[in-house]
């Protein structure tokens, strides 16, 4: 897990210089020591720890995206997900809720607040990426995602 942590600050700080100096029009970036210290040494302290310094890393790689000189004019969309759950002894692969339970965060000028109209899945992040790069979805693709459903909307105060 050491290892993982190093490779992700090293990813972070690169992904950090590529968002506050490049123009990208889309990125990718790929933090795993969080699903690595799981599997090797469970879902306890150390996990949270990991959890912590990734949504430190996060953060930074949010402020980033802020900080660009020309973010008034920008639209972007930032997607997080994980790949699945882990059991609490660390490990996954089975068909328990724990290992089949994961989560998309996300927000951006296509993305309305509120809790969404339907279940989003991991199908549907590549078609949202899609949707949000203002993309068509060729249909011989195939994919099997769609973009995510718009919120409901809020009530307002009476």
């Amino acid at each position: 897990p050491e290892a993982w942590e190093a490779v992700d600050e090293e990813v972070t700080r690169e992904a950090v210089h590529v968002l506050g100096t490049a123009d990208p029009e889309a990125s990718f970036v790929y933090l795993g020591a969080v699903d690595e210290t799981a599997h090797f040494l469970g879902c306890g302290d150390e996990y949270r720890a990991s959890m912590r310094t990734a949504d430190e890393r996060l953060g930074r790689l949010l402020d980033a995206v802020r900080g660009r000189a020309t973010h008034a004019e920008e639209q972007w969309t930032v997607i997080v997900v994980t790949d699945h759950g882990h059991v609490d002894a660390g490990g996954h692969g089975g068909r328990t809720a724990e290992e089949r339970t994961a989560w998309v965060a996300c927000a951006g000028h296509d993305i309305p607040a509120g809790p969404p109209t339907g279940e989003i899945r991991h199908p549907d992040v590549a078609a949202q990426v899609y949707a949000s790069l203002l993309r068509p979805i060729d249909p011989h693709w195939t994919l099997d995602g769609r973009p995510f459903p718009v919120a409901r909307p809020v009530p307002a105060a009476v």
